[in-house]
Order: structure tokens, then sequence, then C-alpha cells
């Protein structure tokens, strides 16, 4: 008779393997933070550490991963008595729902900056502009799509990613390392007024760790979830060294500095073995495909969260209107970044704004929203 129950247990539907309990592992938040902090920074940041500071960017790197580092430190410090993750949202004051809003708005921006570069990547090393519109759609409706799945079935995509993207690249970078010349080291040109604004740069592309604030509430347990942060800023860090140490060996500082997306490139001098693939940029065009796609569907998610917080309570039980502001929020994304894809110029103003002010902004915000909170 218990045989039979168990057996039955064992075959029960209604029974889910994964529960939906909005509970995830430290380990799931190191490797998301991880992609999302690689893929950005190692497409960016080389052209500009080269230009500016030369061999002395992989100190500029470390600077800033230090940098990040301690502001995460004091980050965890006031998440223990604050939650940043909006779901309070309902009974905090107005000025807190202010910088709510304000939080949500800076990460829809980061979205569409990240929807339209991966949109120029893959239109630029794949297709062509014909399939821009098509490219475009199809992100912004997965993003979309994402959002109505949650935050479990996200990150378990991302953790199982994980290996897979960074076995291929490590393969990739270890046959890379036969083009460089180590010479190329020695001739960059460089300022202290440089190296110095490379730490700056480095710091804010390293400060996507920031996203904690918005894990650390479902990680189980949540005491660990500063740590897991803390080992994303280090693997991201020496992975941007070894790639940009490589770059700068092979392109020298000067050609560097005027690559769009070097390490797209890299795989122009990398030959893999055998000469089965034709064209190899695919694998490099995949591995930051995954990485940038997760860090823009985490800035929408966690967007659409910040927006919804400020509702109504009422509204954000409804599932109709949280689909349509889902909806929205998505639909806005996908105008800018349709926007900066026809005006050049426009994408240029906007990334500068995103770097300079958005990022600066979205780093006070939680000190003040901690603030209105203490005095609340």
């Amino acid at each position: 008779m218990r045989d039979k129950e168990a057996t039955a247990d064992v075959f029960d539907t209604s029974h889910t393997i994964f529960s939906e309990n909005h509970k995830i592992s430290p380990r799931q938040i190191r490797r998301a933070l991880s992609l999302e902090l690689f893929g950005l920074s190692s497409l960016l940041l080389p052209s500009r550490l080269a230009g500016e500071s030369g061999i002395l960017g992989v100190a500029a790197l470390v600077v800033g991963a230090a940098g990040a580092m301690a502001l995460l430190c004091l980050w965890n410090k006031l998440s223990e008595q604050c939650d940043f993750s909006g779901d309070c949202a309902a009974e905090v004051t107005l000025p807190q729902k202010i910088f709510l809003g304000l939080a949500g708005i800076g990460l829809l921006e980061l979205a569409a900056g990240v929807l339209y570069l991966l949109t120029a990547l893959m239109r630029d090393q794949l297709l062509n502009s014909r399939y821009e519109p098509a490219i475009l759609i199809t992100l912004a409706a997965a993003g979309v799509f994402g959002l109505r799945k949650g935050l479990e079935s996200r990150i378990r995509i991302y953790e199982v990613l994980f290996w897979i993207l960074l076995v291929p690249l490590a393969i990739i970078l270890v046959i890379a390392c036969v083009s460089v010349r180590p010479v190329y080291w020695l001739n960059t040109a460089y300022t202290m007024e440089g190296f110095w604004k490379s730490c700056g740069i480095s710091f804010l592309f390293f400060s996507l760790s920031s996203l904690l604030l918005f894990f650390k509430p479902h990680c189980n347990p949540p005491q660990k979830a500063a740590k897991s942060a803390r080992c994303s800023i280090l693997i991201a860090l020496a992975l941007n060294a070894a790639v940009y140490l490589i770059l700068l060996g092979i392109f020298q500082d000067r050609l560097l500095a005027q690559l769009e997306f070097p390490v797209i490139l890299l795989m122009a001098v990398v030959k893999l073995p055998g000469g089965f693939f034709e064209r190899q940029d695919a694998f490099m065009v995949g591995i930051w495909f995954f990485c940038l796609f997760a860090l823009f569907h985490s800035a929408l998610f966690y967007g659409n969260e910040m927006i919804r917080s400020v509702l109504p309570r009422g509204r954000e039980q409804n599932s109709g209107k949280s689909l349509a502001l889902s909806c929205i929020c998505g639909a806005i994304v996908f105008a800018a970044a349709c926007l900066m894809l026809k005006n050049e110029d426009l994408a240029e103003d906007l990334g500068s704004m995103v770097l300079h002010v958005t990022g600066p902004v979205l780093l006070i915000l939680p000190f003040c929203y901690y603030l209105c909170r203490r005095r609340s």
C-alpha cells in the first residue's frame, strides 16, 4: 500500500519540480551578475581604455572594480535596514515613490541603450540593415514575454548558460594569445588625467553590480547575496583584464581606440584549427548576444518592477493592468531603441547621457531612498 502511494506521488502531475516562490540561490546570482557585468564592459571598455590610458587600462580596471566592491559593501549594509526592491513601496511616502519612479526610468533608459547595442551588433556582424526591424521587434517581444514569466525562469536560463558561454570564450582567448605581441604593451601613450578618467569609466561599468539591491530580497539565504555579487565582480574583472591585454597586444592602443567592437573583431585574428567554420565571428557574437540580452532583460524587468511599485496596490494586484504596464514599458524601450537606430548622433548623445548622467544618478538614488525611509 505504501509503495502504491509513493508511486502515485512520483507521477502526481500537480507537483512542480521548480517552485515559483520568487527565491533564487547565491550561485544563480553570481552567474547572472557575472554575465551582465562582463557582456557590456568587455564590449565597450577596451576601446575607451586604450584611447585614454594605454597599458594602464589594466590598472584602471582594477581600481574601478575595487571602487565598485567598496560601494557594494556599503549598499549591503544599507539593504539590511531598507528594502530596495520596491516590494513595500505601497506603504512608503511620496518622496520615496519619486525615487523609485526615477530609478525605474533610469533602468528603462539603460534597457533601451542595451537593446540598441544588441540590435546594432546583430545587424552589423551577422545580418544586414534589411533585418533590423525584425531583430528589434523580436528582441523587444522576447523581453516583454520574459516579464510575464517572472524572476526564477530568467535566472535559471543564465545559470545554465554560464559555463556554455565561458568555456568556448576561454578556449578562444587561449588561442588568441598566440597572436599577442608583448612589445605592444610597452608602446602605449597615456596621461594621468586619462588614467583617472579610465578609472571612473571602469567604476561605472562595474557598478552594474547595483542590481544586487534587487536580487537580495529574493536570495535564499539573503546574507550570501553580497558575497555572490563580489565574486561576480572578480570574475568580470579577470575576464576583462585578459580580453584587454590580448586586444592591446594584437591591435595596439591607437587602432584599438578606433574600433567599435574590438572583441568581436578578435575572430578575424583567431583562426580555429580545422577550418570547419566559415563564419567564426558568429562564436563571438553568440557569446555577447546572450550576455547583453541578460543585462537588457534585467534592466527591463527591474525598471518595470520599480514603476509598478509606485502604483496603488489595487492596480498592482490586477493581472490585466500588470500585463498592460509590462507592454507599455516594453513599448517605451522599443521606441527609444528605434530612435537611436535611425539617428546615430542621437544614439551617441544618449549613450553619453547614460554614462555621465543616468549612471551616477542611479548610484545616488539608493542613498536618497535609504535616508527617506529612515526619516519616515
